[in-house]
């Protein structure tokens, strides 16, 4: 059985092809379905390496019963978050304001006009007490029943999140004066957030925050605060040694789920590696620490082992799961390397690395994540460190024969942009030319694949006879062009920083908000929505507003148009009323401000 998700490009739409759900993508299909037969959608949005997205794939999605109540009364819609991350965020929003909470996979209840009118994120199939979880066959049996009765009700409550959800994507500007107040003041917001114990901000779970340590690398440049080094060095060195952080094969996990880093969320995202690169790199400019520089190597070699592609552009990302079990890849029983490291060595190993017989992962039984210890400071450190590195080679080894998690290919046009761009700053930090070979052949890679023509971009790029019918967005424009002018300052071709300005036109004639003075996330000939988003503050990635105020000052700086820096002059007063009032949101737009600033 398969339904109409089978002949999509998305991996994450083609996963639920198999299910008995009568799935539709998005589009008029679908729009017209629900309006013809007057029925509301059910609108799932996730990605494809998602572990809870996976489980109620299969706890929910591939029942029968779940099926056939959808059937009867909804329009049935998958959405890939990372193909539209527009219709996304509009509802992500919508989520945020019914729940007061977010995450994926998100499942919200829309009408044919496109109107939320209840969501949430993950339901198992039946009411879970002990989680206080209602049942997906329980919350479609009340939406259906309210549809038919008590529409008007389900409605008015619907149109009072969308006038909110309007009002937010619309505020107006706040006043502010750009000072180095606004810098000092976010920096101490930081200082009060840090966990100096265990590194990074707040409880668990803990996040990569990287453009909030590249405000802190900034802060102390300007200011010579030793606290904002200190925080930022905590930070970086318990990441290093914490199980967030892939010891056998490089690169960083998605987050951890405890606040001293050491039992991760497996996915890996690219953005993350790009970013986390970025920071690291910067910290080993400013220190010097070796330790900084394995890292961003580890980080690289990762991607291009198992994310880069043969046109020479990076994949999305990485599952969590492998045969169904999330982590399964990547941990150990202390049996297990003690068959492969021999007892003795294989004690060492374990003692170096957390290992023990009880296992600290407890999803599967006896099994470990690896973690660095302090244990083998007595060792002469440059024997130890020969050691341990053929340890790691020989259990990495091991490990490549096991069933590797499922890698999504999709190349999206945005987080290549930032892969590009760390990879650029990196061959300059390290005097590494293979970096920087590597960020031009994926550069001209993306030129060839991510285009209608040089200056209008689909937002994922074209590879291997695939097709996207969907145009880029605000952060794809952004990110690249950030992408081409580290590429430039690297010492790239030149053409790379006349892209970068063709580019830098066709934003400001696609997304510019000439009443707002700054940047729409959609551009004008996008599909039209229930509203048109703002992408003003940080997310998980740097907000695309901050990164083209900074990409307009650098080109104008950089023999572009003289414009582009009033314009950006212009973005920046726009942004300090909202740095100053919420400083933690803004952060990358807080590090634009300290490069600005004299």
């Amino acid at each position: 059985m398969t339904n109409r998700l089978q002949n999509e490009a998305s991996a994450y739409l083609r996963q639920h092809a198999e299910q008995p759900v009568d799935w539709y993508p998005w589009g008029e299909e679908a729009l017209a379905k629900a309006r013809s037969e007057d029925k509301p959608i059910f609108l799932s949005i996730g990605y494809s390496t998602c572990h809870w997205c996976h489980v109620m794939a299969h706890e929910t999605f591939a029942d029968a019963e779940v099926a056939e109540l959808l059937r009867n009364n909804f329009v049935a819609v998958k959405v890939d978050r990372e193909e539209r991350p527009d219709l996304d965020q509009i509802y992500m929003l919508s989520c945020q304001f019914f729940t007061g909470s977010g995450g994926w996979p998100l499942s919200i209840f829309i009408s044919p006009e496109g109107m939320p009118f209840f969501a949430g994120t993950y339901f198992p199939k039946q009411s879970n007490a002990e989680l206080k979880m209602p049942g997906f066959i329980e919350v479609l049996n009340y939406l259906s029943n309210r549809w038919q009765n008590e529409r008007q009700g389900l409605l008015a409550n619907g149109e009072k999140v969308v006038d909110l959800l309007r009002s937010q994507l619309n505020v107006p500007a706040l006043e502010e004066v750009l000072s180095v107040d606004l810098l000092g003041a976010a920096a101490e917001h930081l200082h009060e957030n840090f966990d100096s114990k265990n590194g990074g901000f707040g409880e668990a779970p803990k996040f990569p925050t990287p453009h909030q340590l590249l405000f802190l690398l900034r802060w102390q440049q300007r200011s010579g605060s030793e606290i904002a080094l200190t925080m930022v060095a905590k930070t970086l060195d318990k990441m290093a040694a914490g199980g967030i952080f892939d010891h056998l094969g490089g690169g960083f996990h998605r987050y951890a789920v405890d606040k001293e880093w050491q039992i991760p969320h497996f996915e890996k995202m690219l953005y993350d590696q790009a970013m986390l690169a970025l920071v690291y790199s910067e910290a080993f400019k400013i220190t010097g620490k070796k330790l900084y520089g394995d890292v961003v190597a580890a980080i690289f070699a990762y991607v291009e082992r198992d994310l880069k592609n043969e046109s020479g552009l990076f994949s999305a990302a990485q599952d969590a799961d492998s045969e169904g079990v999330e982590g399964a890849f990547y941990v150990w029983t202390k049996a297990q390397i003690i068959a492969e490291l021999g007892e003795l060595s294989g004690e060492r190993f374990c003692l170096h690395y957390g290992v023990d017989e009880a296992g600290n992962f407890p999803e599967i039984k006896a099994s470990n994540v690896l973690h660095l210890t302090e244990n083998g400071d007595g060792e002469d450190q440059e024997v130890f460190a020969e050691y341990l590195a053929e340890s790691r080679e020989k259990l990495f080894r091991v490990r490549s024969l096991r069933s590797a998690p499922f890698i999504d290919s999709k190349i999206v046009t945005a987080w290549n942009g930032l892969m590009i761009a760390a990879l650029a700053r990196a061959a300059v930090v390290f005097e590494n030319s293979d970096y920087l070979k590597t960020a031009a052949a994926a550069a001209v890679a993306l030129k060839k694949s991510s285009g209608r023509d040089k200056s209008r971009l689909w937002r994922l790029g074209q590879v291997a006879g695939t097709t996207s019918a969907t145009p880029a967005f605000l952060d794809d424009y952004a990110y690249l062009i950030w992408g081409l002018i580290e590429l430039d300052r690297a010492g790239g071709d030149p053409e790379f920083l006349e892209w970068a300005k063709e580019l830098t036109v066709s934003v400001n004639e696609l997304f510019w908000d000439e009443k707002g003075e700054r940047f729409f996330y959609s551009g004008s000939d996008a599909e039209e929505l229930i509203a048109r988003n703002l992408e003003l503050h940080d997310g998980v990635l740097p907000g695309s507003n901050s990164v083209m105020i900074a990409n307009l000052l650098n080109l104008a700086a950089a023999g572009g148009d003289p414009e582009w820096r009033e314009q950006a002059e212009k973005t920046l007063g726009r942004g300090a009323g909202f740095a100053a009032k919420t400083p933690l949101l803004y952060l990358h737009y807080l590090s634009v401000l300290s490069d600005y600033l004299p």
